[in-house]
């Protein structure tokens, strides 16, 4: 048995799981009241100027680190693998991803999903009110995905913010082949130190350029087949880590030096001011920021770099920050961190239910966003603590 097996439960990152799963959460009410990004239900408000100030600041900064934070799931989702399969094996190791993985995936999938998207195309609202196969019955809106193959993939494929658990779903495919290959399983070292600085650091820049080279032809808002391949580069690095760091202790070397929090708390602020440098005097402050979104350009490459270093610097970052702070809980976060999986799971009705709910009533939209947030993440703790725990 491996010594990642034997390794205590460590708190600080039930409580990055639990900071994670909010930051989603509040990314997607942002989306409802700001319009920047995809979103079931986007509320078409007049922004007023205060408004538009903090939705300008917030999705500036959040488009840089969102994906970056997102790759810190993987991160999490790599780092439990290696020890929850040494001590359950291949099969029970399986049976209980594709009971917590799989089943929430495939009933997003199949009803949740298709649910949500009907009931808003019955409210009249865009874009769901304009596609055909929306228009009709609920029956037959179902029959419809069955008249192709290629309808039915992409039937059971779109799965919304839910994406994250089919690609977890191949990444952990990919570790049991992995561990299933004999021949390269006698060459892996017993002990294998955290690359120097400059190494990971150009390692961090080449994958940046391979990310761009995907997004040439997939922008960041395309997702094939409800797989985010203009980020999977990204994620499967941050998956890859995490499963090195369990095997060979990164985590407890990275709390004992402090070499490497100083050196990528640099790169960070580097990387985030040298952007937006660009950003005000090259493209000016007034630009497309779609440019970004993939294609052929400049900014899309630097844009492509900068989010994969940043990336790699947040293991860095927050893994100790959180260990140092927030290493300890009272019952109230020890409840609300166990719930973490289940509220990402249920936030997408709740905040939809939430959204039209308060649809009516005039305020200005950064307001409604303070108000509908805190109430959602009430909602999605009571709904998964009381109820959606006990089933999943």
């Amino acid at each position: 048995m491996n010594t990642e097996s034997k390794k205590p439960r460590l708190i600080f990152l039930d409580n990055m799981k639990l900071f994670f799963a909010i930051l989603v959460i509040f990314q997607h009410a942002r989306v409802t009241y700001e319009g920047s990004g995809w979103w079931y239900y986007v509320e078409s408000n007049l922004v007023d100027p205060f408004s538009y100030i903090i939705f300008a600041l917030l999705t500036s900064i959040g488009g840089l680190f969102q994906s970056s934070l997102l790759g810190l799931f993987f991160l999490l989702g790599g780092y439990f693998t290696p020890r929850s399969y040494d001590n359950k094996g291949v099969k029970l190791f399986w049976k209980e991803r594709l009971t917590r993985l799989g089943i929430p995936f495939l009933l997003y999938s199949v009803l949740i999903d298709p649910l949500l998207k009907y009931y808003l195309a019955t409210l009249g609202i865009e874009p769901w009110n304009s596609q055909p196969v929306l228009t009709g019955s609920l029956i037959d809106y179902y029959l419809v995905q069955f008249r192709s193959l290629e309808s039915f993939v992409n039937f059971l494929t779109s799965a919304g913010p839910m994406w994250f658990l089919f690609v977890l779903l191949i990444f952990t495919a990919g570790y049991t082949f992995w561990r299933h290959l004999d021949s390269v399983q006698q060459y892996i070292p017993k002990e294998f130190s955290i690359p120097r600085y400059g190494y990971l650091l150009f390692l961090g820049i080449i994958l940046g350029i391979a990310t761009f080279m995907v997004r040439i032809e997939f922008a960041i808002d395309e997702f094939p087949l409800g797989v985010p391949l203009p980020f999977m580069i990204q994620y499967l690095m941050m998956f890859t880590v995490g499963a090195l760091a369990a095997r060979y202790n990164w985590f407890e070397i990275m709390f004992r030096e402090t070499k490497y929090f100083k050196a990528w708390s640099i790169t960070i602020v580097v990387s985030f001011l040298a952007f937006f440098v660009y950003i005000f005097l090259v493209l000016g402050i007034d630009s497309n920021l779609n440019v970004f979104m993939g294609g052929i350009s400049v900014p899309a490459l630097i844009f492509a770099v900068v989010d994969n270093v940043i990336c790699l610097s947040m293991i860095f970052v927050l893994i100790p920050i959180f260990h140092k702070k927030f290493n300890t809980q009272n019952l109230l976060l020890q409840r609300f961190s166990s719930t973490s999986f289940h509220m990402y799971l249920i936030h997408p009705p709740i905040l939809i239910f939430l959204s039209l709910l308060f649809a009516p009533i005039s305020l200005f939209p950064v307001i409604k966003l303070a108000v509908v947030f805190p109430i959602t993440i009430f909602l999605c703790y009571s709904a998964s603590y009381y109820g959606l725990q006990k089933i999943l």
